[in-house]
């Protein structure tokens, strides 16, 4: 979990390592996390995570959004950002909660504490306490989309590179029996890009057939087998990034 607002010059963790208010909007959400016996993988700390993350985002060419692509490297579930702000001495917290894999909105909490004074120790004492006011309706939200997600299905990005010299229809067979391979295994097929280098869907998987990202993986190396040799680049919880060529 990782501030919300950015800080000219400083990267995330910098910003995050830096504010006694975001240490205690972090104590309060891991407080509440820990104490429902969630696994908790905290970013402070992790001196060793930026090359992980790099490698991450240049597989995934994705902005640097250190919490998404961290959360990624973590091998966390979700991720959770959070901001503050202060006016007339109330202190107004919002926490929002993504999915890390496909970077999903799962929920947003906003909750309110007075703070006793304006220093800077009473201040933090009311961010921790509107954190903690806030995470019991954001768990309610998250675990709302988990049981959607038992019902309709889990969902698994699928990020598809296509590598090699291919003509244009060679290109439009491939996503054809990409789109039609899926669909005759997946409950839901959405495609957010597709291009002649990539194809981008999510899927959403009956868990009771796929249990995982590695065996959603496998089912498609194995029905692409005669049409493009599939080699996968990175797996990581629900996101899936493979190689066709």
């Amino acid at each position: 979990m990782v501030p919300a607002q950015k800080t000219k010059g400083k990267s995330d963790l910098q910003a995050f390592q830096s504010n006694p208010n975001n240490r205690m909007a972090t104590e309060a959400i891991n407080n509440f996390l820990t104490q429902r016996q969630y696994e908790v993988k905290s970013l402070e700390g992790q001196e060793a995570l930026d090359e992980v993350v790099q490698m991450q985002q240049d597989i995934a060419e994705s902005e640097e959004d250190l919490s998404y692509l961290a959360s990624l490297a973590l091998g966390a579930d979700i991720y959770i950002k959070f901001s503050a702000s202060i006016e007339r001495g109330i202190v107004l917290i919002e926490l929002s909660a993504y999915e890390a894999a496909t970077a999903r909105l799962l929920g947003s909490q906003t909750s309110q504490a007075a703070a006793s004074g304006a220093s800077k120790g009473e201040i933090a004492e009311a961010v921790h306490a509107a954190a903690s006011r806030a995470m019991p309706g954001l768990e309610k939200k998250i675990k709302g989309y988990w049981e959607m997600d038992r019902k309709n299905g889990s969902q698994y990005k699928v990020v598809m590179k296509l590598h090699g010299d291919f003509d244009e229809q060679r290109v439009e067979d491939i996503q054809d029996d990409v789109t039609q391979l899926l669909k005759k295994a997946f409950k839901r097929v959405s495609v957010n890009v597709m291009t002649a280098k990539t194809i981008d869907v999510t899927v959403f998987a009956d868990v009771a057939k796929f249990g995982d990202a590695q065996e959603v993986y496998s089912y498609i190396r194995r029905g692409m087998k005669g049409s493009v040799n599939v080699k996968k680049l990175n797996i990581t919880k629900k996101l899936i990034l493979l190689e066709m060529k």
